[in-house]
């Protein structure tokens, strides 16, 4: 969807296409043109979903394109130039009149997005989220109908991390842990919220090896978090008995699954987007970004919180592919449902942008009068927004570069 400043809306997308060069030139698998492709599609049903819901609510789309820079082909269908463009970076909707700062002739102003309706803005700047959390509810029925939802409070270690305090009192993969600091662990990630609050405590862990249980007293492993602390590290990571359950139940579980994945992520964000979270982040890049030991789940690596560039995370939909169909699925579900959210946030140049910006004018109108904000006022901030999203990129992408996280 065209933003406040378009330039800088491409000055990301190029850093996405960058990153995206570089891992077909570092990697050149067809697993990796794969993962490729699939955010080209992602973000081209991303604006369908706006494309639609402004033709449904009146507005009009003079440009629906997938591909940025020279056109390659295209064709006009009523006011809508549809085509294909050179660089697969994704794609675009141009809704006429998204601000004031654009002209727009008399006899036109009527379809312009400004002039719509409180309700009508709203379903067109969601309309690109709601269709990531809508390919993430169907993927997460699909698999939850046909391979089985993970059993949480059935699952035992996957793996270790050497040296870690899991690895110094023997615990090995296909182990569970039952309790820790007398806390018994109903699910991974209840283990993990005991663990990361006894940082450098003794406690007492019981583990279960092939049904013999077996107590040890061991002191905590630490690690820093984005934002400066210490807190708790054990060094394990997860897997799951699959459960299978029947279509309704499918979709309830989805639904479910979706919520918890929505919290996180917007969790993730927060915790990111702090002074000592992006301190953090910029400090990794100096120092090396902490031991370069996997990733796993909750309670794995020193350096897992860490964002990934679109290099980082197509080489992580590549191992998921290569892995088999069902993990690609579920990686799909999370970057749909992290892009999602991500866009959600109130700040242009993301669709949040035009969400916040919708409901100031809502709430600053009185008395039948509509406020209209003025939205050369926000370009500087705009910019700003951009300026730290690139920078973002350029760091995670050198990271990935040098200090790629073994994700196989």
């Amino acid at each position: 969807m065209s933003t406040l400043i378009p330039e800088g809306d491409r000055l990301v997308r190029l850093l996405l296409l960058a990153g995206a060069l570089v891992a077909l030139g570092l990697l050149g698998s067809v697993s990796t043109i794969v993962v490729v492709l699939s955010f080209v599609f992602m973000l081209a049903f991303h604006e369908l979903g706006h494309y639609l819901a402004a033709r449904w609510t009146g507005m009009q789309v003079t440009e629906f394109f997938i591909g940025f820079g020279p056109r390659l082909w295209s064709v006009h269908r009523g006011e809508t130039e549809y085509g294909i463009k050179a660089i697969p970076a994704g794609a675009y909707v141009r809704i006429t009149g998204m601000t004031n700062l654009e002209t727009v002739p008399p006899d036109l102003e009527h379809r312009t997005y400004r002039a719509q309706s409180y309700p009508r803005r709203m379903a067109v700047a969601v309309a690109g989220s709601a269709t990531h959390f809508l390919v993430a509810v169907v993927l997460l029925a699909m698999l939850f109908g046909a391979v089985g939802r993970p059993d949480p409070t059935e699952w035992t270690v996957s793996e270790v991390v050497a040296g870690s305090t899991a690895d110094e009192i023997g615990v090995l993969p296909g182990d569970r842990i039952l309790s820790v600091a007398g806390v018994e662990t109903t699910g991974f990630d209840s283990f993990g919220r005991v663990v990361r609050v006894v940082p450098s405590h003794t406690v007492e862990i019981v583990v279960e090896r092939n049904g013999v249980r077996s107590e040890h007293s061991v002191v905590m492993g630490e690690r820093p978090t984005p934002v400066g602390t210490m807190e708790g590290f054990f060094g394990i990571g997860a897997e799951y008995p699959m459960r299978r359950v029947g279509p309704a139940e499918a979709v309830t579980d989805a639904v479910s699954q979706f919520v918890d994945l929505v919290a996180i992520s917007i969790e993730g964000l927060a915790r990111f987007f702090t002074p000592g979270g992006l301190a953090g982040f910029v400090g990794g890049a100096v120092d090396g970004g902490g031991p370069d030991t996997g990733i796993v789940v909750a309670s794995g690596t020193p350096d897992d919180a860490r964002m990934l560039s679109i290099y980082g995370v197509a080489r992580l939909g590549g191992v998921a592919l290569e892995s088999g169909l069902a993990n690609f699925l579920w990686f799909l579900v999370l970057v749909n449902v992290f892009v999602g959210v991500f866009n959600l946030v109130p700040l242009l140049p993301l669709d949040g942008g035009h969400v916040a910006i919708a409901t100031y004018e809502r709430l600053r109108s009185r008395g039948g009068r509509r406020y209209t904000a003025d939205a050369a006022k926000l370009i500087p901030l705009t910019w700003a927004v951009v300026t730290l999203l690139v920078g973002v990129a350029i760091i995670a992408l050198y990271r990935d570069i040098v200090d790629l996280p073994d994700f196989g």
